[in-house]
């Protein structure tokens, strides 16, 4: 009988995409997610086996009796799953959509994993990480962080080659599941400062929000700049494979997609994300990739834009072998098969 493993996720794609990239590089698992209303239509798509639970964030306001309640429910809820399911595992991938569903585990003594994705451990990760001794970590040297937690990663999908590449010099500019505002207005602007034979060598293929995109395509125009503009990108390997530079905000899974491809990163944390977990994704990143991290607020436009061009255009890249960077590590995956063999 093949071990069933429950992933929990909800709330943002920073706490999916890594549980949906788990299972779609295994087939080993019978593979369930646990989950809140805010990501169901992502599931629904992707045609995964899941369960609706109740589950809410302790603020103190006046909602909090609210707020109890919706996590006894979603812990009652959980518990009822746990016992007519029988995971071998639970893995919680942060979010308050954990917290019910992981005290239920612990209650019943199924093993449990706790996934952190950012360079700082959140909240509730820490919150939970007192329940198990079995913590994965994204980044090495993560702020919170216990000691006997384990270095492995972010899963990510399967690696894919693109067969068709330009001979143009290409820029992908990634925002995050919905673009990132800034990036609309600040990256024409950027490239602008190009000297007119680079442009005239350029592509810019650029995730924009469907607000942006009217003012996107037209000031690319404007500069005469070759470019794709789209709200959504199906299959980002592809743009990542024929990418001569990234500029993304670093969000974990991003960052590791980009790792993935080796490929040159302009990056800018998003200054308010929590605990600036997003800089400390950026700095621990760096450790073993090229990139340039800029803070949006604090930025020479002129200065950078000749960077860039320099990269894009001149700069060889020293390879840093990805078999050197993923040595260290004891894959996600590997770490749950781990301890289903030492508790079978």
């Amino acid at each position: 009988m093949r071990s069933k493993v429950f992933l929990i996720a909800g709330g943002s794609g920073g706490h999916l995409f890594p549980a949906i990239s788990l299972t779609e590089t295994d087939k080993t698992f019978d593979y369930y997610f646990l989950i809140d209303h805010r990501i169901e239509n992502i599931i629904r798509k992707k045609k995964l086996k899941y369960f609706k639970i109740f589950s809410s964030s302790l603020r103190i306001n006046l909602l909090i009796p609210i707020n109890i309640a919706k996590i006894i429910l979603g812990f009652l809820q959980s518990l009822l799953l746990f016992i007519k399911h029988k995971p071998n595992i639970v893995v919680g991938f942060g979010g308050y959509t954990s917290i019910p569903s992981i005290i239920a585990a612990k209650i019943l003594k199924i093993k449990i994993i706790i996934h952190e994705q950012n360079a700082v451990m959140g909240k509730t990760n820490r919150l939970l990480s007192y329940l198990t001794k079995n913590i994965a970590l994204t980044f090495k040297n993560t702020k919170y962080a216990k000691n006997c937690s384990i270095h492995t990663g972010i899963p990510v999908r399967p690696k894919k080659m693109s067969q068709n590449k330009s001979k143009l010099k290409r820029i992908f500019v990634v925002g995050g599941s919905q673009g990132a505002k800034i990036f609309s207005k600040l990256v024409p602007k950027l490239i602008e400062n190009f000297s007119s034979r680079s442009k005239k060598k350029l592509i810019v293929v650029q995730q924009v929000r469907k607000e942006d995109m009217e003012f996107t395509i037209n000031f690319y125009k404007e500069i005469k700049i070759k470019s794709i503009i789209e709200n959504f990108f199906d299959d980002i390997y592809d743009q990542l494979d024929k990418a001569d530079l990234i500029i993304s905000r670093c969000g974990s899974s991003t960052l590791a997609e980009i790792e993935l491809y080796n490929k040159f990163s302009l990056l800018f944390p998003l200054p308010s994300s929590t605990n600036n977990h997003q800089h400390y994704n950026a700095v621990e990143f760096k450790k073993n990739n090229q990139c340039l991290i800029c803070d949006e607020r604090k930025f020479n436009l002129k200065k950078i834009s000749k960077e860039v061009e320099k990269i894009v255009f001149k700069k060889k890249l020293h390879k840093i072998e990805s078999s050197k960077k993923l040595n260290s590590k004891l894959s996600l995956l590997n770490f749950i098969k781990k301890i289903i063999v030492e508790n079978a």
